[in-house]
């Protein structure tokens, strides 16, 4: 019902500088919406008609402009959404045309950052929505798993970065109101603790599910917190990846199979004899984390190339601004665009089950496909290897900016608590839709971000990760050819062939392994 008086009252303001401020020509125009009798419909109209002019309204003279412009890209589609601020059409992006063409929630978030940083913020913004949609689950491959994301968006300092995180926070602000409750009921339940520390009877600490967990944190502690999740989706965010470097700079590798694990959807167990020690057993980890720090602090945050954590990581780059001048009106998240993505936010979670989506598939499939023939051309393992997870990346990633689409549409069909009423009420509506959201805007979107992803894991870990398999270390199985062949040509790890390992008679003989004989037998 806000939406409804909103949205008349707003075109009615712009209208009346073209229908010589006329209500019955505007009455003529402007739709009644639903459930709205004609006769508020014109009082919300004469209102607008006696409001205060502030000139000719920017969003008329860019619409006016881009239908009598002769070239097309000068307009775009989108021009049908009229509650948006600027509807001036920007020069095409990477993500597959004018990003006015992307549902509500993502055309704020890139609004709010500007076009230039268009991969990185949707980049950034998928593993949020992955959290809030937590019980949809997308069939890929014939594997059905949550949209189980992380992301890292690497950059140089001042390349704009910064502008992520108000966004991020946007997004997830529903469920920080819901921590930050759960959060003082904590605070409580310490103060009574330290009140009755000397006494018999302790006060039970409370198992509350706080869902948006810091990473500079310990495993005991974050393993703990996502157990208590009640089977959703945990987010971690951090604006400065140095964060995890330095925290969990000695279970570094800890930290890499929880985020592996999360990743799949797969068991995640921690057992300790200690009763006060964290025992924790989960059947499936769901942890979604965006991470954004420069690419030196990428390095220390993956320095293994060989355990498939850099495979599972879906990495976006912001481009080099260090000759660009700077902007006079600098893009900031506003109230209305936070608004907007809020509703969204709120609608995500009520979507439940599982889903295919034939279409998505197939295009994956058929990008899978070409990446194949294009590295069996050059021999490029390397390339291909990382298509596996970077398709199901990028399924997962399209999927969310679908779920958007979904949300759009009921919002714009029934308003928010129409389309809240909508999902409650029919549990698999949001399903049908879905299908209906393989538009091939959609789809180009997919291959655009895949290529992207592919791309990024490339330009960062090519040289590292042939390194790494090249390396005297590396334990690569006889099946792996890739492997082996490295693993010979690699410094000082070529045996002589005369070698045979010593027998047990020689060892004997030899002595402690500390002696001169003992070590060279060894």
């Amino acid at each position: 019902m806000g939406d409804r008086d909103t949205l008349t009252y707003q075109l009615a303001c712009d209208l009346r500088h073209i229908c010589g401020k006329n209500a019955d020509w505007l009455d003529q125009v402007i739709p009644c919406y639903d459930g709205f009798t004609p006769e508020e419909k014109r009082e919300k109209i004469k209102n607008a008609l006696a409001s205060e002019y502030n000139g000719f309204p920017l969003r008329l003279r860019n619409t006016l402009n881009a239908l009598t412009s002769p070239d097309p890209s000068q307009g775009g589609e989108g021009l049908a959404d009229e509650d948006d601020e600027d509807i001036n059409a920007p020069a095409p992006l990477p993500l597959g045309g004018s990003w006015r063409r992307f549902p509500q929630g993502i055309r704020e978030s890139i609004d709010a950052v500007g076009p230039s940083l268009a991969m990185p913020v949707v980049t950034a913004i998928c593993p949020c929505i992955g959290t809030l949609a937590t019980g949809v689950q997308l069939d890929v491959h014939g594997t059905k798993r949550g949209l189980n994301l992380i992301s890292y968006i690497a950059g140089d300092f001042a390349s704009g970065k910064g502008g992520i995180d108000p966004v991020v926070e946007a997004w997830m602000s529903e469920v920080q109101a819901l921590d930050k409750m759960y959060q003082q009921q904590e605070d409580e339940w310490r103060a009574k603790k330290r009140a009755a520390k000397n006494k018999k009877e302790q006060p039970e600490e409370p198992k509350l599910p706080v869902r948006c967990l810091t990473l500079n944190n310990t495993v005991a502690n974050l393993a703990e917190r996502l157990a208590n999740t009640e089977g959703k989706h945990g987010f971690s965010f951090t604006p400065e990846a140095d964060t995890v470097a330095q925290k969990w700079k000695s279970t570094m590798s800890d930290f890499s199979v929880m985020l592996r694990q999360s990743y799949d959807g797969s068991k995640y167990e921690r057992e300790a004899r200690s009763a006060d020690a964290v025992n924790v057993h989960i059947e499936h980890l769901l942890w979604n984390v965006t991470m954004c720090g420069t690419p030196d602090a990428l390095y220390r945050v993956v320095n293994n190339y060989t355990d498939g954590f850099q495979s599972r990581i879906a990495v976006a780059r912001t481009p080099d601004n260090t000759f660009a001048p700077l902007d006079d009106k600098p893009p900031v998240l506003s109230d209305r665009q936070r608004e907007r993505i809020q509703q969204i936010a709120h609608l995500l979670p009520l979507m439940y089950g599982e889903v295919v989506l034939p279409k998505l598939e197939a295009k994956g499939r058929e990008w899978v496909e070409r990446i194949r023939v294009e590295t069996m051309k050059n021999d490029d393992r390397t390339r291909a290897r990382q298509r596996f997870r970077v398709c199901v990346t990028a399924q997962r990633m399209v999927c969310c900016l679908m779920l958007c689409k979904v949300c759009e549409t009921l919002i714009h069909k029934h308003g928010l608590n129409g389309a809240e009423a909508q999902l409650k009420q029919q549990p698999g509506l949001w399903k049908e839709m879905l299908l209906k959201a393989q538009t091939p805007t959609m789809l180009e979107a997919y291959d655009v971000i895949a290529d992207s992803l592919l791309e990024n894991a490339l330009y960062f870990f090519r040289d590292r990760i042939e390194n790494a398999f090249q390396s005297r270390s590396y334990a690569g199985s006889q099946n792996n050819e890739a492997g082996y062949a490295a693993l010979g040509s690699g410094e000082g790890c070529q045996r002589d062939p005369q070698y045979r390992p010593p027998d047990a008679e020689e060892l004997a003989q030899a002595g402690p392994r500390g002696t001169r004989r003992g070590r060279q037998l060894s």
